[in-house]
């Protein structure tokens, strides 16, 4: 029998589907270049769609197009879906857009005394140039992942778990920074430094939002100069035409499986609720 945990990632999936659908509508009709990446893209490859255990769906859009593509989901956008970004909800403070659908709830454990809207949802990172030379490079890490966990610590996200003892002394140390800085100025600065290189067309780009950190998160732009469409779940979805580079770079043997033991999602839902798509 179909155990309660498999019942609800399958029901999860089916939300993130209608998402997915909603952001390729928009985003074909527009001209607009995405991609799936991260566990999506590996999932279309490996399965044909999601990997069973996971818990979300990722896509990327470069910087160039994100701005376009932001503008046209005020207009453009079904009544069942919201967009948000850190400048459409005054409480959220992530570098990534999520496209959520209304009427549902997904609380992470790190948000969960955020104040931003929270529902089920796909990621969808911009692609920043980062520059070329390397000592520009760890500035621009240094300066990026500083801002970041400056605005989390500002808005109330959750950045060290239980027994991290270091990480909660510096996440104490950035919340009362954060106490002497408006928040407006902080989102700001953070937007800009995000965006510095925008206007240079540099080797790599980099979802500096991404899980992976600067450095891992660091990719080939000519990875992405061109897409294919990949069948997902019934459907098919954009990915990056240089797919294996990528998931090479990433997962190395992207064909196998981790062992059973690694097989877990990294959203630690506090709370799911499906409203009317608990079906």
């Amino acid at each position: 029998m179909e155990n309660q945990a498999d019942s609800t990632t399958k029901k999860l999936h089916s939300c993130q589907l209608l998402l997915a659908a909603e952001l390729k509508r928009i985003c074909e009709k527009h001209n607009i270049k995405y991609f799936m990446i991260a566990g999506t893209l590996l999932g279309a490859v490996r399965h044909k769609g999601f990997i069973p255990w996971d818990d979300d769906m990722d896509f990327a859009i470069m910087r160039e197009d994100f701005a376009k593509f932001l503008t046209v989901c005020k207009a453009e956008l079904g009544d069942k879906f919201i967009l948000q970004d850190m400048f459409s909800d005054k409480y959220y403070a992530l570098p990534v857009a999520k496209l959520i659908l209304k009427g549902t709830k997904f609380i992470e454990r790190n948000a969960s005394k955020n104040k931003s809207q929270k529902g089920i949802f796909i990621d969808i990172f911009p692609y920043d140039s980062i520059p070329d030379d390397e000592n520009s490079r760890k500035k621009h890490n240094k300066n990026t992942y500083f801002l970041k966990r400056l605005f989390l610590a500002k808005q109330g996200y959750t950045i060290a778990q239980k027994g991290e003892v270091l990480k909660n002394i510096v996440y104490f140390m950035l919340k009362i920074l954060s106490l002497f800085v408006p928040k407006n100025y902080i989102r700001n600065r953070l937007d800009k430094e995000l965006r510095r290189f925008e206007k240079e067309n540099t080797k790599k780009v980099a979802a500096l939002g991404g899980a992976y950190g600067y450095t891992k998160e660091s990719v080939e732009r000519k990875w992405f100069e061109q897409t294919v469409e990949l069948p997902f779940e019934g459907i098919t979805l954009a990915a990056p035409k240089e797919y294996i580079e990528y998931l090479t770079y990433f997962y190395g043997d992207y064909m196998t499986p981790p062992p059973e033991d690694k097989r877990y999602n990294r959203h630690s839902a506090l709370e799911i609720d499906f409203g009317e798509y608990d079906l």
